[in-house]
């Protein structure tokens, strides 16, 4: 699926570095809760989130740590085209022709992140170098793109004008 003559794919720079700040935060939000909220461990119980090694978050709580931080990627992207991360970078995740995505895509993108994600990345990093739209593995199977937030801004004043000079095209015919 190459994109030509629509959007440009973002560097892989901004997108690792939006990747960084995001798993930063997550790793945090999982440090505090843990911190806050978890037990000591005397079974090393496997279905377990641990800091450090002295404190474990079990069971429900485990579990429920474990969906948030799933939709902490899921949600924003879908609602807004966005994490955190890419907000503060300047990238939006987007259909081909720039649309915003659906649930379902930003689930099918998200569901691959783990396999992306395998070993530090790099599998999501060689995927993306190595098409044509920097895709990781989750974009190439939901159909996404990850793009600068100021090629959308201008793709849509550009609509907007288009759309202003055929109204005025159909006022004077």
């Amino acid at each position: 699926m190459e994109i030509r003559n629509q959007l440009t794919p973002a560097k892989l720079g901004m997108r690792a570095f939006a990747a960084i700040l995001d798993s930063l935060l997550a790793t945090g939000v999982w440090y505090l809760i843990i911190s806050m909220w978890g037990h000591t461990d005397s079974e090393g119980a496997l279905t377990s989130a641990t800091v450090s090694g002295d404190k474990v978050l079990t069971g429900g709580p485990a579990l429920l740590l474990m969906l948030g931080t799933a939709a902490y990627w899921i949600v924003p992207e879908w609602l807004a085209g966005l994490t955190i991360g890419k907000l503060i970078c300047g990238l939006r995740v987007v259909r081909p022709d720039g649309r915003s995505i659906s649930l379902g895509q930003s689930l099918k993108r998200n569901l691959l992140r783990a396999l992306d994600f395998f070993p530090f990345y790099l599998t999501g990093f060689f995927a993306a170098k190595l098409t044509p739209n920097r895709q990781r593995l989750g974009d190439l199977w939901a159909g996404t793109i990850v793009v600068s937030a100021t090629q959308l801004t201008r793709k849509v004043h550009s609509a907007e004008a288009n759309s202003a000079a055929e109204s005025a095209k159909n006022l004077e015919g």
